[in-house]
């Protein structure tokens, strides 16, 4: 088994291969990986192997994409509360010992965990993506699990975002890219994330992903000029 849990990035490098990258905002939450842990039962954990704790309605909507796949699977995303960082560390840190579940899962990848257990995936990036949009689309179609609410729920998780599928866009040179990441940062934005659309996903750190931060962002306008 890879020693680390999730693909992970490098800085970028100003560069844009030909023929483009997927650029998707990059959350400022914690990272978050669902996938079974040795005991079987599902669970949200952080990169580093931590469990999120108070994440009952994300663990629910997740089990539905696995239902619908027919298999156990890992999921990668971003987890976020009330949209900040510091809301996102009170929150694991704490406010989850309090009751009650918060936060919502910004999915951007997916495994069978099978695959996951190996090492990576070889599929790419973009049939990745394409897979777990169709699952969250067939898990809102299916009659089986349209009518049922979450196990001690009551019905109060009904009206309650858990877990959105991360936009993407397509950037073609370094231009496009500090023209969506400046986007990103006058909203207050952390960065932009850049993918290979073609990779696999591997569990280690890979110049496949890149992220775009401003504290270097001097230094690729220079490089653009």
């Amino acid at each position: 088994m890879a020693n680390e849990l999730c693909q992970l990035a490098k800085d970028w490098s100003g560069l844009v291969p030909s023929g483009g990258m997927i650029a998707e905002v990059k959350i400022d939450g914690f990272r978050a990986l669902y996938f079974r842990g040795y005991d079987g039962q599902p669970r949200l954990w952080t990169r580093g192997g931590l469990r999120i704790e108070g994440v009952d309605h994300i663990l629910y909507r997740l089990g539905q994409l696995e239902r619908v796949a027919g298999q156990p699977l890992f999921i990668d995303g971003e987890y976020q509360v009330d949209g900040t960082l510091d809301a996102t560390k009170r929150w694991c840190e704490r406010g989850w010992k309090l009751g009650g579940t918060a936060g919502l899962f910004h999915a951007f990848d997916i495994a069978p965990m099978v695959e996951w257990t190996k090492g990576g995936w070889d599929k790419p990036l973009h049939e990745r993506k394409a897979w777990l949009e169709a699952l969250m689309r067939e898990a809102d179609a299916d009659p089986s699990l349209a009518w049922e609410w979450a196990p001690g729920s009551h019905g109060a998780w009904e009206d309650k975002p858990a877990v959105v599928l991360m936009p993407d866009s397509w950037v073609s040179d370094a231009g496009d890219v500090l023209d969506e990441a400046q986007r990103v940062w006058t909203r207050g934005g952390e960065g932009l994330m850049l993918k290979d659309a073609e990779a696999p996903y591997r569990r280690l750190r890979s110049d496949a992903w890149q992220k775009v931060k401003q504290c270097n962002a001097h230094r690729w306008m220079r490089r653009a000029a």
